[in-house]
């Protein structure tokens, strides 16, 4: 984590969870796991250098009716290492390898982030996708041709904030998740 220049969204008004913090009961991930692997609190941490584009994301989003959510920024080596064994417990190997790449681990560069949206008005965050879909549903254009008006809303979403990811910089990760983000030159 040292030398990657990494701060905390939360210090510039963007909303930020650690995924895995927030989820560590669900995961079966203990306190004391993640207190070993140097993981107290849930903030969200990426690179300095990308903040200026996910402000500009954050803004064009918020013309729209939305606001973004970080669900996951910097993971270190040893959270996907710890992640990659408990969901290859609760998921299998199969499942789990769809998405989460724990060979390259992305999210330790510091510049991915996985994004959700907020709707402004109620301040609820919104559902891109049906969970039951798992994991098919987490990719980009998988409801593109569903003609139930749930499918299309979330593809309506799902665009919608991969538009203004792109517009503000940004790229879909290798595996082509419609949350996952990945600023400059990381995977």
């Amino acid at each position: 984590m040292k030398g990657l220049g990494l701060v905390d969204i939360a210090d510039y008004g963007i909303k930020g969870i650690n995924y895995y913090v927030a989820r560590a009961e669900q995961l079966g991930v203990t306190k004391d796991e993640l207190a070993s692997i140097g993981i107290t609190n849930s903030s969200a941490l990426v690179r300095r250098e990308m903040l200026p584009s996910l402000l500009r994301a954050q803004s064009d989003l918020k013309q729209a009716g939305y606001d973004i959510l970080v669900k996951d920024a910097y993971r270190s080596p040893e959270l996907y290492k710890l992640v990659q064994r408990k969901r290859y417990e609760r998921d299998g190997r199969t499942d789990t390898d769809k998405t989460l790449n724990a060979v390259e681990m992305p999210h330790a560069s510091g510049s991915v982030v996985d994004i959700n949206l907020i709707d402004i008005k109620t301040g609820q965050e919104l559902e891109l996708w049906d969970k039951s879909d798992w994991p098919d549903g987490a990719f980009v254009d998988y409801y593109k041709n569903h003609a139930d008006v749930k499918s299309q809303e979330y593809q309506k979403l799902q665009t919608l904030l991969i538009k203004t990811m792109l517009k503000n910089g940004f790229k879909l990760g290798k595996m082509r998740e419609f949350w996952h983000f990945v600023y400059g030159e990381a995977k």
